[in-house]
Protein backbone atom coordinates (compact mmCIF):
# COMPACT_ATOMS: atom_id res chain seq x y z
CA UNK A 1 0.00 0.00 0.00
CA UNK A 2 1.08 4.02 -0.36
CA UNK A 3 2.07 5.77 2.10
CA UNK A 4 -1.10 7.85 1.90
CA UNK A 5 -3.01 4.54 2.02
CA UNK A 6 -0.78 3.76 5.52
CA UNK A 7 -1.89 7.46 6.88
CA UNK A 8 -5.18 6.58 6.53
CA UNK A 9 -5.25 3.47 8.25
CA UNK A 10 -3.26 4.78 10.91
CA UNK A 11 -5.85 7.24 11.65
CA UNK A 12 -8.61 4.62 10.86
CA UNK A 13 -6.93 3.19 14.30
CA UNK A 14 -6.13 5.94 16.41
CA UNK A 15 -2.11 4.92 15.86
CA UNK A 16 -0.08 8.26 16.71
CA UNK A 17 3.22 8.82 17.03
CA UNK A 18 6.15 7.88 17.95
CA UNK A 19 4.55 4.58 16.24
CA UNK A 20 3.77 4.33 12.73
CA UNK A 21 2.61 1.63 10.40
CA UNK A 22 5.49 -0.24 8.93
CA UNK A 23 3.49 -2.94 6.59
CA UNK A 24 -0.03 -3.91 6.07
CA UNK A 25 -1.04 -7.92 5.66
CA UNK A 26 -4.29 -8.56 4.42
CA UNK A 27 -5.73 -11.80 4.07
CA UNK A 28 -9.20 -11.70 2.46
CA UNK A 29 -9.73 -15.62 2.54
CA UNK A 30 -8.86 -15.61 6.24
CA UNK A 31 -10.64 -12.13 6.50
CA UNK A 32 -7.45 -11.21 8.93
CA UNK A 33 -6.08 -7.62 8.66
CA UNK A 34 -2.35 -7.69 10.36
CA UNK A 35 -0.83 -4.12 10.86
CA UNK A 36 3.09 -4.36 11.73
CA UNK A 37 4.00 -0.76 13.75
CA UNK A 38 7.18 0.17 14.05
CA UNK A 39 8.79 2.87 16.96
CA UNK A 40 10.79 5.90 15.52
CA UNK A 41 12.51 8.81 17.07
CA UNK A 42 10.83 11.49 19.01
CA UNK A 43 14.66 13.77 19.00
CA UNK A 44 14.99 16.89 17.27
CA UNK A 45 15.71 16.63 13.49
CA UNK A 46 17.24 19.26 11.06
CA UNK A 47 14.63 19.89 7.72
CA UNK A 48 16.58 16.88 6.17
CA UNK A 49 17.09 14.30 8.14
CA UNK A 50 14.73 11.23 8.15
CA UNK A 51 13.71 9.62 11.57
CA UNK A 52 15.44 6.19 12.05
CA UNK A 53 13.11 3.70 13.63
CA UNK A 54 14.45 2.49 17.21
CA UNK A 55 16.17 -1.07 16.94
CA UNK A 56 13.93 -3.99 18.28
CA UNK A 57 15.43 -5.65 21.24
CA UNK A 58 12.58 -9.12 21.06
CA UNK A 59 10.83 -11.05 18.72
CA UNK A 60 7.28 -9.31 18.01
CA UNK A 61 4.67 -8.65 20.16
CA UNK A 62 0.79 -8.94 18.35
CA UNK A 63 -2.27 -8.31 19.31
CA UNK A 64 -6.24 -8.51 19.01
CA UNK A 65 -8.07 -5.21 18.00
CA UNK A 66 -11.00 -4.38 17.80
CA UNK A 67 -12.61 -5.38 13.94
CA UNK A 68 -11.91 -3.45 10.94
CA UNK A 69 -15.46 -4.05 9.01
CA UNK A 70 -15.38 -8.14 8.77
CA UNK A 71 -11.78 -8.33 9.37
CA UNK A 72 -10.21 -9.45 12.78
CA UNK A 73 -7.69 -6.95 13.54
CA UNK A 74 -3.97 -8.09 14.87
CA UNK A 75 -1.54 -5.43 15.62
CA UNK A 76 2.47 -6.19 15.40
CA UNK A 77 5.46 -4.56 16.99
CA UNK A 78 8.60 -5.42 17.81
CA UNK A 79 9.62 -3.76 20.88
CA UNK A 80 12.51 -1.71 21.65
CA UNK A 81 14.18 -0.25 25.34
CA UNK A 82 11.16 2.16 25.66
CA UNK A 83 8.07 0.53 24.17
CA UNK A 84 7.15 -0.99 27.69
CA UNK A 85 8.82 1.99 29.47
CA UNK A 86 7.31 3.42 32.93
CA UNK A 87 6.09 6.66 31.43
CA UNK A 88 4.59 4.73 28.34
CA UNK A 89 2.84 2.54 30.93
CA UNK A 90 1.01 5.24 32.71
CA UNK A 91 -0.41 6.10 30.07
CA UNK A 92 -0.54 3.67 27.19
CA UNK A 93 -2.11 4.02 23.66
CA UNK A 94 -5.47 2.21 23.16
CA UNK A 95 -4.03 0.30 19.98
CA UNK A 96 -1.22 -1.24 22.50
CA UNK A 97 -1.92 -4.10 24.82
CA UNK A 98 0.13 -5.41 27.89
CA UNK A 99 3.51 -7.01 27.31
CA UNK A 100 2.14 -10.39 28.22
CA UNK A 101 -1.70 -9.67 27.04
CA UNK A 102 -2.72 -11.11 23.02
CA UNK A 103 -5.56 -8.13 23.11
CA UNK A 104 -5.10 -4.17 23.09
CA UNK A 105 -6.51 -2.15 25.45
CA UNK A 106 -8.98 -0.63 22.87
CA UNK A 107 -10.45 -4.65 22.83
CA UNK A 108 -10.20 -5.32 26.31
CA UNK A 109 -12.40 -1.66 27.26
CA UNK A 110 -15.16 -2.69 24.86
CA UNK A 111 -15.26 -6.17 26.21
CA UNK A 112 -15.44 -4.92 29.90
CA UNK A 113 -17.86 -2.03 28.63
CA UNK A 114 -20.14 -4.61 27.62
CA UNK A 115 -19.72 -7.42 30.94
CA UNK A 116 -20.32 -4.14 33.17
CA UNK A 117 -23.91 -4.29 31.59
CA UNK A 118 -24.16 -7.87 32.49
CA UNK A 119 -24.06 -9.08 28.76
CA UNK A 120 -22.81 -12.85 28.98
CA UNK A 121 -19.89 -14.19 27.02
CA UNK A 122 -21.48 -15.06 24.10
CA UNK A 123 -23.26 -11.85 23.46
CA UNK A 124 -20.78 -10.13 23.39
CA UNK A 125 -18.85 -12.27 21.36
CA UNK A 126 -21.55 -11.99 18.65
CA UNK A 127 -21.84 -8.43 18.87
CA UNK A 128 -18.37 -7.71 18.92
CA UNK A 129 -17.51 -10.73 16.11
CA UNK A 130 -14.62 -11.90 18.67
CA UNK A 131 -14.23 -15.28 19.58
CA UNK A 132 -15.67 -16.46 22.23
CA UNK A 133 -12.59 -17.86 24.29
CA UNK A 134 -11.18 -14.42 23.88
CA UNK A 135 -13.60 -12.94 25.68
CA UNK A 136 -13.96 -14.96 28.76
CA UNK A 137 -9.89 -14.25 28.66
CA UNK A 138 -10.37 -10.76 28.79
CA UNK A 139 -12.82 -10.87 31.59
CA UNK A 140 -10.43 -13.66 33.61
CA UNK A 141 -7.51 -11.51 33.19
CA UNK A 142 -9.66 -8.50 34.48
CA UNK A 143 -10.69 -10.33 37.52
CA UNK A 144 -7.61 -11.50 38.69
CA UNK A 145 -6.47 -7.70 38.03
CA UNK A 146 -9.19 -6.68 40.55
CA UNK A 147 -7.87 -9.25 42.33
CA UNK A 148 -4.93 -7.98 42.62
CA UNK A 149 -5.78 -4.46 43.16
CA UNK A 150 -7.70 -5.98 46.18
CA UNK A 151 -4.41 -7.91 47.15
CA UNK A 152 -2.39 -4.02 47.16
CA UNK A 153 -4.76 -2.82 49.64
CA UNK A 154 -4.50 -5.39 52.32
CA UNK A 155 -0.79 -5.49 51.78
CA UNK A 156 1.65 -3.60 53.93
CA UNK A 157 2.80 -0.83 51.61
CA UNK A 158 6.70 -0.50 50.25
CA UNK A 159 7.28 1.90 52.75
CA UNK A 160 6.42 -0.55 55.50
CA UNK A 161 9.69 -1.55 57.45
CA UNK A 162 8.15 -5.25 57.47
CA UNK A 163 9.68 -5.91 54.04
CA UNK A 164 13.45 -4.61 55.00
CA UNK A 165 12.78 -6.89 58.36
CA UNK A 166 11.97 -9.60 56.00
CA UNK A 167 15.01 -9.13 53.52
CA UNK A 168 17.45 -8.90 56.45
CA UNK A 169 16.03 -11.78 58.42
CA UNK A 170 14.76 -9.25 61.22
CA UNK A 171 11.86 -11.00 62.25
CA UNK A 172 10.82 -14.96 62.71
CA UNK A 173 9.52 -15.48 59.24
CA UNK A 174 9.06 -19.28 58.26
CA UNK A 175 8.09 -20.26 54.48
CA UNK A 176 8.06 -23.78 53.05
CA UNK A 177 7.73 -22.32 49.85
CA UNK A 178 11.80 -22.85 47.97
CA UNK A 179 11.03 -20.07 45.33
CA UNK A 180 10.54 -17.57 48.22
CA UNK A 181 13.15 -18.99 50.22
CA UNK A 182 15.60 -17.96 47.30
CA UNK A 183 14.03 -14.55 46.40
CA UNK A 184 14.67 -13.47 49.58
CA UNK A 185 18.00 -14.90 49.80
CA UNK A 186 18.98 -13.19 46.85
CA UNK A 187 16.95 -10.09 47.55
CA UNK A 188 19.44 -10.27 51.16
CA UNK A 189 22.41 -10.20 49.03
CA UNK A 190 21.53 -7.51 46.70
CA UNK A 191 20.56 -5.36 49.56
CA UNK A 192 23.94 -6.54 51.34
CA UNK A 193 26.02 -5.53 48.49
CA UNK A 194 24.29 -2.10 47.87
CA UNK A 195 23.66 -0.89 51.14
CA UNK A 196 23.84 2.66 50.54
CA UNK A 197 22.26 2.42 47.29
CA UNK A 198 18.68 3.53 48.57
CA UNK A 199 17.17 2.77 44.78
CA UNK A 200 18.43 -1.00 45.19
CA UNK A 201 17.15 -1.46 48.66
CA UNK A 202 13.39 -0.01 47.27
CA UNK A 203 13.26 -1.80 44.40
CA UNK A 204 14.03 -5.32 46.48
CA UNK A 205 11.24 -4.08 49.01
CA UNK A 206 8.90 -3.92 45.78
CA UNK A 207 10.36 -7.36 43.76
CA UNK A 208 8.90 -9.27 47.38
CA UNK A 209 5.82 -7.68 47.53
CA UNK A 210 5.13 -8.58 44.34
CA UNK A 211 5.95 -12.02 45.07
CA UNK A 212 3.66 -12.07 47.77
CA UNK A 213 0.41 -10.25 45.21
CA UNK A 214 1.45 -12.68 42.58
CA UNK A 215 1.99 -16.08 44.66
CA UNK A 216 -1.06 -15.17 47.30
CA UNK A 217 -2.85 -18.46 46.98
CA UNK A 218 0.40 -20.09 47.69
CA UNK A 219 1.20 -17.99 50.62
CA UNK A 220 -1.77 -18.17 53.04
CA UNK A 221 0.85 -18.78 55.92
CA UNK A 222 3.11 -16.29 55.22
CA UNK A 223 0.31 -13.70 55.05
CA UNK A 224 -0.80 -14.49 58.28
CA UNK A 225 2.62 -13.99 59.42
CA UNK A 226 2.70 -10.42 58.16
CA UNK A 227 -0.51 -9.76 59.87
CA UNK A 228 -2.35 -10.00 56.72
CA UNK A 229 -5.64 -12.97 56.00
CA UNK A 230 -5.03 -13.69 52.23
CA UNK A 231 -9.05 -14.75 52.13
CA UNK A 232 -10.28 -10.70 52.39
CA UNK A 233 -10.31 -10.29 48.84
CA UNK A 234 -12.16 -13.40 47.80
CA UNK A 235 -14.86 -12.82 50.26
CA UNK A 236 -18.23 -14.51 47.71
CA UNK A 237 -20.30 -11.62 49.32
CA UNK A 238 -18.61 -8.48 47.81
CA UNK A 239 -20.79 -8.45 44.80
CA UNK A 240 -24.05 -8.38 46.62
CA UNK A 241 -22.59 -6.28 49.09
CA UNK A 242 -21.97 -3.61 46.29
CA UNK A 243 -25.29 -3.88 45.22
CA UNK A 244 -26.81 -3.05 48.18
CA UNK A 245 -25.05 0.26 48.62
CA UNK A 246 -25.87 2.02 45.64
CA UNK A 247 -29.79 0.98 46.62
CA UNK A 248 -29.44 3.77 49.79
CA UNK A 249 -31.40 6.88 49.04
CA UNK A 250 -29.87 10.30 48.89
CA UNK A 251 -31.51 11.15 52.47
CA UNK A 252 -29.63 8.31 54.20
CA UNK A 253 -27.42 9.93 56.50
CA UNK A 254 -23.93 8.18 55.34
CA UNK A 255 -24.22 11.30 52.45
CA UNK A 256 -24.45 13.68 55.08
CA UNK A 257 -21.04 12.39 56.90
CA UNK A 258 -19.28 12.02 53.58
CA UNK A 259 -19.71 15.60 52.09
CA UNK A 260 -19.82 17.21 55.98
CA UNK A 261 -15.90 15.61 56.05
CA UNK A 262 -16.85 13.38 59.24
CA UNK A 263 -15.87 10.56 57.13
CA UNK A 264 -13.27 9.76 54.60
CA UNK A 265 -13.47 7.09 52.07
CA UNK A 266 -9.91 6.72 51.26
CA UNK A 267 -10.60 6.75 47.87
CA UNK A 268 -7.62 6.19 45.12
CA UNK A 269 -9.48 7.65 42.24
CA UNK A 270 -8.83 10.90 41.19
CA UNK A 271 -12.17 11.67 39.33
CA UNK A 272 -13.87 10.54 42.61
CA UNK A 273 -11.83 12.94 45.08
CA UNK A 274 -12.32 15.82 42.91
CA UNK A 275 -16.16 15.10 42.69
CA UNK A 276 -16.65 14.93 46.59
CA UNK A 277 -14.28 18.33 47.00
CA UNK A 278 -16.54 20.16 44.67
CA UNK A 279 -19.65 19.28 46.10
CA UNK A 280 -18.19 19.29 49.75
CA UNK A 281 -18.03 23.01 48.80
CA UNK A 282 -21.02 23.37 47.49
CA UNK A 283 -22.43 21.48 51.14
CA UNK A 284 -20.51 23.56 52.97
CA UNK A 285 -22.51 26.88 51.76
CA UNK A 286 -26.19 25.25 51.51
CA UNK A 287 -25.20 24.48 55.42
CA UNK A 288 -29.00 26.05 56.30
CA UNK A 289 -30.66 24.80 53.58
CA UNK A 290 -32.07 20.45 53.81
CA UNK A 291 -33.59 20.41 50.04
CA UNK A 292 -30.25 21.88 48.68
CA UNK A 293 -28.02 19.11 50.38
CA UNK A 294 -30.34 16.82 49.35
CA UNK A 295 -29.87 17.49 46.25
CA UNK A 296 -26.47 17.52 46.35
CA UNK A 297 -26.31 14.03 47.95
CA UNK A 298 -28.31 13.08 44.85
CA UNK A 299 -25.58 14.01 43.16
CA UNK A 300 -22.96 11.91 44.35
CA UNK A 301 -25.47 8.77 44.81
CA UNK A 302 -26.13 9.29 41.07
CA UNK A 303 -22.08 9.33 40.22
CA UNK A 304 -21.30 6.46 42.28
CA UNK A 305 -24.05 4.44 40.48
CA UNK A 306 -22.82 5.72 36.96
CA UNK A 307 -19.42 4.68 37.61
CA UNK A 308 -20.49 1.71 39.95
CA UNK A 309 -17.70 -0.62 38.15
CA UNK A 310 -14.45 1.76 38.98
CA UNK A 311 -15.76 2.17 42.15
CA UNK A 312 -15.87 -1.23 43.74
CA UNK A 313 -13.28 -0.65 46.82
CA UNK A 314 -15.64 2.86 47.48
CA UNK A 315 -18.80 0.90 47.13
CA UNK A 316 -17.57 -1.79 49.83
CA UNK A 317 -16.56 1.14 52.39
CA UNK A 318 -19.89 2.90 52.22
CA UNK A 319 -21.45 -0.39 53.17
CA UNK A 320 -19.33 -0.93 56.10
CA UNK A 321 -19.81 2.46 57.03
CA UNK A 322 -23.24 1.92 56.75
CA UNK A 323 -23.55 -1.52 58.49
CA UNK A 324 -21.83 0.35 61.49
CA UNK A 325 -24.29 2.95 61.73
CA UNK A 326 -27.05 0.32 62.30
CA UNK A 327 -25.00 -1.98 64.55
CA UNK A 328 -26.57 -1.48 68.04
CA UNK A 329 -30.09 -3.54 68.56
CA UNK A 330 -33.18 -2.12 67.48
CA UNK A 331 -34.70 -3.96 71.21
CA UNK A 332 -33.67 -0.12 72.66
CA UNK A 333 -36.14 0.81 70.62
CA UNK A 334 -39.99 1.36 71.18
CA UNK A 335 -42.26 -0.55 69.61
CA UNK A 336 -43.97 0.33 66.28
CA UNK A 337 -47.24 0.27 67.97
CA UNK A 338 -45.68 2.55 71.37
CA UNK A 339 -47.99 5.82 71.41
CA UNK A 340 -44.93 8.21 71.28
CA UNK A 341 -44.44 7.58 67.72
CA UNK A 342 -47.49 9.41 66.94
CA UNK A 343 -46.92 12.22 69.35
CA UNK A 344 -43.91 12.87 67.65
CA UNK A 345 -45.75 13.48 64.65
CA UNK A 346 -48.40 15.31 66.06
CA UNK A 347 -45.84 17.49 67.09
CA UNK A 348 -47.06 17.12 71.07
CA UNK A 349 -43.46 15.96 71.64
CA UNK A 350 -40.90 17.57 70.41
CA UNK A 351 -37.44 15.59 69.30
CA UNK A 352 -34.32 18.32 69.34
CA UNK A 353 -32.15 17.34 66.32
CA UNK A 354 -29.39 18.43 64.61
CA UNK A 355 -29.61 15.79 61.88
CA UNK A 356 -30.82 17.21 58.45
CA UNK A 357 -31.63 13.75 56.84
CA UNK A 358 -34.54 13.45 60.48
CA UNK A 359 -35.22 16.79 59.88
CA UNK A 360 -36.89 16.05 56.50
CA UNK A 361 -38.30 12.72 57.18
CA UNK A 362 -40.10 14.03 59.90
CA UNK A 363 -41.75 16.52 57.62
CA UNK A 364 -42.69 13.90 54.89
CA UNK A 365 -43.90 12.15 57.62
CA UNK A 366 -46.30 14.69 59.17
CA UNK A 367 -47.73 15.01 55.77
CA UNK A 368 -48.56 11.73 55.42
CA UNK A 369 -52.05 11.01 55.29
CA UNK A 370 -51.68 7.43 56.47
CA UNK A 371 -50.71 7.98 60.39
CA UNK A 372 -49.74 4.33 60.69
CA UNK A 373 -47.58 5.06 57.64
CA UNK A 374 -45.70 7.66 58.60
CA UNK A 375 -45.21 6.21 62.33
CA UNK A 376 -43.87 3.02 60.65
CA UNK A 377 -41.27 5.46 58.45
CA UNK A 378 -40.69 6.86 61.80
CA UNK A 379 -39.66 3.93 63.39
CA UNK A 380 -37.72 2.59 60.82
CA UNK A 381 -35.53 5.60 60.24
CA UNK A 382 -35.20 5.53 63.94
CA UNK A 383 -34.14 1.54 63.37
CA UNK A 384 -31.32 1.75 60.44
CA UNK A 385 -29.66 4.97 62.21
CA UNK A 386 -29.42 4.22 65.99
CA UNK A 387 -25.77 5.24 66.08
CA UNK A 388 -25.91 8.44 64.59
CA UNK A 389 -29.56 9.47 67.11
CA UNK A 390 -27.90 8.56 70.22
CA UNK A 391 -29.08 12.47 70.70
CA UNK A 392 -32.65 11.68 70.11
CA UNK A 393 -33.16 8.12 71.06
CA UNK A 394 -31.94 9.46 74.68
CA UNK A 395 -34.76 12.11 74.51
CA UNK A 396 -37.76 9.44 73.84
CA UNK A 397 -36.57 7.49 76.66
CA UNK A 398 -36.97 10.33 78.61
CA UNK A 399 -40.19 10.87 77.50
CA UNK A 400 -41.36 7.63 78.03
CA UNK A 401 -39.89 7.79 81.52
CA UNK A 402 -42.40 11.32 81.84
CA UNK A 403 -45.04 9.36 80.85
CA UNK A 404 -44.65 6.28 82.88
Amino acid sequence: MDRLSLKSVELLLGIYAPFKIKDINLNVEAEILTVQLEEVSLKSRSLFSVSAPKKPISKAISWQHNNTGRFTTYIEIEPTASTFSKNRLLNPPAFFGDKDATYTYQLQQTVLSAHSKKLDSQTISSLLNVKRETVNQIITDSDNQQQDQKLRSILPLETDPIWRALINHEISFKTNLSSLKFLISRLQLNCVNNRNDMGVIQDSVATLRQFFIKHHSQLKSEYAQIGVSSETPNTSSQPQEAKKRVTLTADHPVWENILSGQVDLLSKNMGLNLYISQLKGLYKKVENNDEQKIQIAKELLFYLKKNMSKLKPELMSISKIVKQMGEQQNADLPNIQHGIWEKILSGSINIESNQMAFKLLLVKARSNEDKQQACTQLHEYFSRNMRLLKTEISQLEQHIAIAS
